[in-house]
């Protein structure tokens, strides 16, 4: 069965006369949340076989973080995935081939946007309205799938959990 989890970079610098929104970086805050975030995942039993990541500097560096908990996952960096939103932005799945589990690390309010357009049938509602109110950073959706990749379109998914990857 597919899944897709669908994080928001963890908690990046404030923007600063000088550095350009797609070139901000994490806190030290935010690294440690995004580590926080995989070691939950995997506590689940999920670990992406692939994952797509936005082209900015702070979800390339929580994808990395995030990487260091499960080791060497391949990667694609996808400028769509910073510019665009909604179909556009899942259109980087028709990349994902055969995997089970996908992992796409973007940014609000897209992330939140698509996990809600996606969740259809059989959602959880305390998960549906913790999407509702938009993710956090260092946040993932978590989707099922009874559909190849392909297929993927509103309501098609069954979003089973929100996961956060701050302090306890």
């Amino acid at each position: 069965m597919p899944r897709l989890i669908l994080a928001r970079h963890a908690r990046a610098e404030m923007s600063q006369l000088g550095l350009d929104d797609h070139s901000r970086a994490l806190t030290m805050e935010g690294r440690d949340a995004a580590a926080r975030l995989a070691e939950r995942l995997q506590t689940m039993g999920l670990r992406p076989d692939v994952a797509l990541v936005s082209s900015a500097n702070r979800t390339v560096q929580t994808f990395k973080r995030m990487a260091a908990v499960w080791g060497k996952v391949p990667f694609h960096i996808e400028d769509d995935m910073y510019w665009s939103a909604g179909e556009q932005y899942l259109s980087v799945l028709a990349r994902v081939g055969e995997a089970d589990t996908v992992l796409m690390v973007g940014h609000e309010p897209t992330t939140s946007h698509v996990a809600a357009w996606l969740s259809g049938e059989g959602s959880l509602e305390e998960a549906l309205q913790r999407v509702a109110h938009g993710m956090p950073t260092a946040a993932a959706a978590v989707l099922e799938l009874d559909i190849p990749w392909v297929e993927i379109g509103e309501r098609s998914a069954r979003l089973i959990d929100v996961v956060e990857g701050k302090p306890a």
